[in-house]
């Protein structure tokens, strides 16, 4: 696999845009989610992407003035405590602002399980880098094997699909040499251990 391609798999498969991919999902599912009104749909929609992917994206510039990271990547296990400190935070601010509105739970363990995935990371990062791209296409993953039992629903497809990702995103982290193989397997479990914890807890 070519450099550029493991670069664009790893910008689609974004820890960041992970809990916005399981909302996609939840509202196609043949479950009464796929049936609530537009409106509603959107308006979980907006507030799961500003709080999980705009908001800390518009932290990086922030982070990248104050030399906290030098890039994007991230690739050190200290330039990462602080930034995934933030995201857990809006991760949490996005899950109570969706208890407000009073959502069904399945919706807001999505981003429950989010923030528990990447306050775990941040603690295991303090001693050993662990890959958050797998822990984030983990927690789909874990999401999806949740919700098929949780909804009856068949998402067989989403489930091979997640699995299909899952080997993209490793491939293409272990090509860009930003993490070892040990890092990327414990990175998938966690996230997908987590997930379905949240959901089994809460």
């Amino acid at each position: 696999m070519p450099k550029t391609i493991a670069k664009i798999i790893s910008i689609l498969f974004n820890p960041l845009l992970i809990p916005t991919y399981g909302i996609l999902i939840l509202f196609t599912t043949d479950s009464y989610f796929s049936m609530l009104p537009f409106e509603a749909k959107k308006v979980v929609f907006i507030i799961v992407f500003i709080s999980t992917c705009l908001l800390p994206l518009a932290f990086i510039p922030l982070f990248l003035y104050q030399n906290l990271i030098h890039n994007f990547e991230m690739k050190s296990t200290r330039e990462r405590i602080i930034p995934f400190a933030v995201i857990a935070f809006l991760y949490l601010l996005g899950y109570f602002l969706l208890l407000q509105m009073k959502v069904p739970d399945t919706i807001a363990n999505i981003i429950l399980g989010g923030a528990f995935t990447i306050f775990i990371t941040l603690l295991i990062t303090l001693r050993w880098k662990i890959s958050a791209h797998m822990a984030g296409i983990g927690a789909l993953f874990g999401l999806l094997l949740t919700l098929s039992f949780t909804l009856k629903s068949d998402l067989t497809l989403f489930i091979a699909l997640a699995l299909l990702a899952s080997g993209l995103v490793g491939t293409s982290r272990m090509i860009l040499k930003y993490h070892t193989p040990a890092q990327i397997y414990s990175g998938f479990a966690l996230g997908m251990g987590v997930l379905i914890l949240t959901f089994g807890f809460f």
